[in-house]
């Protein structure tokens, strides 16, 4: 009985690792990015266009846990191309890319024989677009709503990708943009 009161718990802050897909090799945010907020275990982040980052972040991650942090190959969601075990950080910089998309699962964990493993679990998983789309000069969009509205995002990412600053973003995209 106990196990099934701490089960909600675990739950709810089991999604609140946010992560970033910078342009950007080295970790570094210089060139903009993507941000998935609150991710959950074995779902990855992608922007499934095709699109590669050159550097891939995990922040906040609890300290208790040992988390497997991933960064996949090609586009969207692909094989792993690296992979590295938090160990109690906060924080893990994945700087081998180009990566698809990132995900994450936890280590720890007993191995039942017949039973998919981590990494294939997470290759089946959905692959989810991320949240909020940031340039070079810190500005944000809402990425969410912006797919939401079915605009062609196309031209945006190439301009995202080319360290754009706000003055570079069509106007289309001007209701997207959130306050700071």
């Amino acid at each position: 009985m106990k196990f099934l009161t701490a089960l909600p718990l675990l739950a709810t802050t089991a999604a609140a690792i946010d992560l970033h897909l910078e342009w950007a090799g080295g970790c570094s945010t210089s060139q903009g990015g993507f941000v998935c907020f609150n991710w959950n275990p074995n779902t990855c982040c992608s922007v499934n266009a095709g699109t590669l980052f050159g550097s891939g972040t995990f922040n906040a991650i609890p300290v208790q846990w040992n988390i497997q942090a991933r960064g996949h190959a090609g586009p969207n969601c692909g094989s792993v191309r690296q992979q590295e075990d938090s160990r109690g950080r906060n924080f893990i910089c994945l700087a081998n890319g180009p990566f698809g998309g990132l995900g994450y699962g936890f280590n720890n964990r007993k191995k039942v024989r017949g039973a998919t493993g981590e990494a294939e679990a997470e290759a089946e998983a959905e692959c989810v677009q991320p949240d909020v789309m940031y340039l070079a000069d810190g500005t944000q969009y809402n990425y969410t709503a912006i797919l939401e509205q079915k605009l062609d995002t196309a031209e945006l990412l190439e301009i995202a990708k080319a360290g754009a600053s706000v003055a570079d973003i069509p106007e289309a995209f001007e209701t997207f943009k959130l306050a700071q």
